[in-house]
């Protein structure tokens, strides 16, 4: 019989307050404290929580208050480490117990188990069926299970593990323990099947929302795929993002063309070496590569938790497997684009994998699996809901804002004329030909096998020369998708016209096809989805707090989201927090990471200050002009960007004054008078007084020499409402282009 311990009664008291001592939180995400409670209680739990959805903490939290070890167990070995890391950063006892600890370290966590001196302990799903090893268990003083990536036990989910089956022994080795499963992705039908599997016993069922607000989903058509990648890349320059590919070699080049363009970018895939493979996760973990590039079909242990972009080069075989790839992007809640670069020819290549399965019954529910996912990338219907569709949940508003359908719109095209003319080269040639060749006769390319052919012969050949080869080829696309085209034979399809294509032919029937408005595949699309206001933070300190967090990671040996987290470094850079107590209302810092990094973080947050103090004016000025401050779930920088500025420049260069600026621009008069201010700052040659009235120039100008360049409140209180804070701005950056900084500092030496 295993020695189960649960919670007394006065620590179940005290959750709430551990919360914010050792989490760093003041309250509970959704379903959260529902879970703990019932942990608490000593209840069988089944709770389906997106990644990122904070369900680590529900069975953290309990283990700490609770007598005796929390047994989790974990299908990736490669992440323990980085899950006990975490957790040890806390305060919490957690160890791990794997085939990466030799012979005498297994006997030293055996003992330490043993003895009760784990609050957490991390488990591959092999080790339980390990002779031998239940018997360890029942002598231990055990609280309760956490099985993580429960969906693994299910045949039919999408990750199914053999290993996983000798969970199934645990209600019986260890009657009246009770066990918590966890999973981000399942059906009901896989919910009914790992509840089966693992005897829960009248269990509490959650099931959060599968929505992730943060995440903004995107679909492009793939073209010239790595260039299409390297221009998101680029476009989150400093920013960590995965890139998934179908197969080891699209792997190897994506991860070639990537470095060849000076990005740090490294492999990952079951070909590598496990070596190779654990030390690119590091890299990739510690911040020394921005990029892992993965295959699709090989499972990635990333508890990375900043991780601004996930690509899909190509598509993935199921809903379940996209949900759980791009899940691993924004897990802190901040904006992270989602984007799937696609094309009709991944479906044959995806197909040929499934055709290999033995059983019929597998085979069908993979195609109908493929089916939902081409759905997914050719219908324009809003791609949240259709995610959350899929899971059974249904999505209220009838705009997201948050993927490329409802952000950008659809715009309806009927596009008979040109479907006659792909189809009408396709029956010239008697249907033996397959996409590329049509493209080429349709532009009209001049190909050695169009000439052999006699196809530039052809009434069609050259008729489409005014559109670009990549137009036809997604015509031909959507056609496939709408029925009037197949794609038949192996290794070369053909294509072929159907009945319903036959009804387009002989203009018995129109076609027509959406095309996305204002798609732009280098835009940080996350950022595009805020639902509330952003907090305003500066760039260049949280640069500063990120390369501090770098240099004591390192010297602490753990990844650097293992410190504190980029929403926790946002908050940093715009709460700009200079005494414990204050370092106490930033997210994700509780008692004990304070004790153990706040001072250095303070030490940099002060010095910075001391060196740049417009930056807290500014946000003082914030506060004195009403702006209300947000909710720290949306960051964006402080810094204005040089593209914004760029355009007010433009603007301003032809003539126009600060009101009509900002009616071109859909910002407001205030920005704009901002950004001319940076832009007198800069030298850029604007004519201040076409801005400002020399008469209050003039007297601005005094009132800077008494009160110095720092504050704008003094200067605009002393004007008495003949000028506000818009003049101030521009008479500020007029000074300072004059070398008033330097003059100011002389006159203060010198009183």
């Amino acid at each position: 019989m295993s020695k189960i311990l649960l919670v007394a009664p006065e620590l179940a008291l005290n959750y709430t307050e551990q919360l914010q001592r050792i989490f760093g939180f003041s309250t509970f995400r959704a379903n959260q404290e529902e879970i703990v409670q019932a942990i608490l209680a000593g209840r069988d739990i089944f709770a389906v929580m997106p990644t990122g959805g904070g369900k680590s903490l529900c069975y953290q939290l309990p283990a700490q208050v609770m007598n005796g070890t929390c047994l989790v167990i974990s299908p990736l070995i490669s992440l323990m480490k980085d899950q006990v890391d975490a957790a040890n950063a806390l305060g919490m006892k957690a160890g791990l117990l794997n085939s990466t600890l030799s012979a005498s370290q297994q006997h030293e966590v055996l003992a330490r188990l043993q003895e009760g001196g784990y609050d957490l302990l991390y488990l591959s799903p092999e080790r339980l069926a390990t002779s031998g090893f239940m018997e360890r268990l029942r002598r231990a003083p055990l609280s309760f299970v956490a099985v993580d990536e429960a969906h693994c036990i299910s045949e039919w989910g999408h990750d199914f593990r053999p290993d996983y089956l000798a969970l199934s022994r645990l209600k019986q080795e260890l009657p009246g323990l009770p066990i918590t499963a966890f999973t981000a992705t399942a059906t009901h039908r896989v919910q009914e099947d790992i509840i089966r599997r693992l005897a829960l016993h009248q269990p509490l069922m959650t099931r959060a929302s599968f929505d992730r607000p943060n995440l903004f989903y995107q679909v492009q058509l793939r073209d010239q795929v790595n260039s299409q990648i390297e221009a998101v890349v680029r476009a989150h320059s400093d920013e960590a993002g995965i890139v998934y590919r179908l197969s080891r070699a699209d792997v190897e080049k994506t991860t070639a063309w990537l470095q060849g363009q000076g990005i740090k970018a490294l492999p990952y895939h079951a070909g590598l070496t496990s070596q190779i493979r654990s030390r690119n996760q590091e890299a990739f973990n510690r911040d020394e590569a921005q990029v892992v590039v993965a295959t699709v079909a090989f499972g990635m242990g990333i508890d990375k938790s900043n991780v601004r972009f996930v690509i899909h080069g190509d598509l993935p075989k199921s809903m379940e497997n996209y949900y759980q790839e791009t899940g691993r992007a924004g897990r802190d809640g901040e904006p992270a684009l989602c984007l799937l670069l696609y094309s009709r020819g991944d479906y044959p290549r995806l197909r040929f994998f499934i055709d290999q399965l033995a059983d019929a019954g597998e085979r069908q529910a993979g195609l109908a699996q493929l089916g939902r996912m081409l759905d997914f990338a050719e219908q324009p219907v809003c791609r949240r809901r259709t995610v959350l569709r899929y899971f059974d949940e249904e999505y209220g508003p009838e705009n997201c804002g948050t993927c490329d359908v409802c952000a950008h719109g659809v715009q309806t095209v009927d596009a008979t004329t040109y479907a006659q003319m792909i189809m009408s080269a396709i029956y010239r040639t008697d249907q033996r030909f397959g996409a590329g060749h049509i493209v080429d006769i349709v532009y009209g390319a001049k190909t050695g096998r169009i000439n052999a052919l006699g196809h530039d012969q052809l009434k069609t050949y050259g008729v489409g020369r005014d559109k670009g080869k990549r137009f036809w080829r997604q015509l031909i696309d959507s056609m496939l998708s709408q029925g009037l085209l197949t794609s038949e034979g192996d290794p070369y399809p053909l294509l072929r016209i159907t009945s319903t294509g036959e009804e387009v032919l002989f203009s018995r029937a129109k076609f027509v096809t959406h095309r996305m408005l204002e798609e732009k595949g280098g835009e940080k699309g996350g950022e595009k989805g805020g639902k509330s206001e952003s907090l305003l933070y500066d760039e260049r300190l949280f640069g500063v707090l990120k390369q501090l967090r770098r240099v004591m990671a390192e010297e602490a040996g753990v990844p650097p989201y293992v410190l504190f987290s980029d929403k926790s470094l946002h908050q940093m850079s715009g709460l700009l927090p200079q005494a414990p107590e204050a370092m106490l209302a930033i997210s994700g810092v509780g008692e004990i990471k304070l004790e153990r990094y706040g001072k250095p973080f303070l030490e940099a947050i002060k010095s910075f200050l001391a060196d740049n103090p417009e930056v807290l004016t500014r946000q003082l000025e914030s506060q004195e002009e009403g702006v209300k401050a947000p909710a720290p779930s949306r960051t964006r920088k402080q810094t204005t960007g040089a593209a914004t500025l760029n355009e007010t420049l433009q603007l301003a260069t032809a003539g126009l004054g600060i009101e009509e600026i900002a009616a071109a621009r859909e910002l407001k008069s205030s920005t704009i008078a901002s950004h001319i201010g940076e832009l007198l700052q800069q030298g850029q040659g604007l004519d201040v007084d076409h801005y400002v009235v020399p008469a209050i120039r003039d007297e601005m100008t005094e009132l800077f020499r008494s009160h110095g360049l720092s504050r704008l409140k003094p200067i605009v209180e002393a004007m008495e409402g003949r000028a506000g804070y818009d003049q101030a701005h521009i008479v500020r950056g007029f000074l300072v282009s004059q070398g008033w900084g330097e003059l100011e500092e002389s006159d203060a030496s010198a009183g």
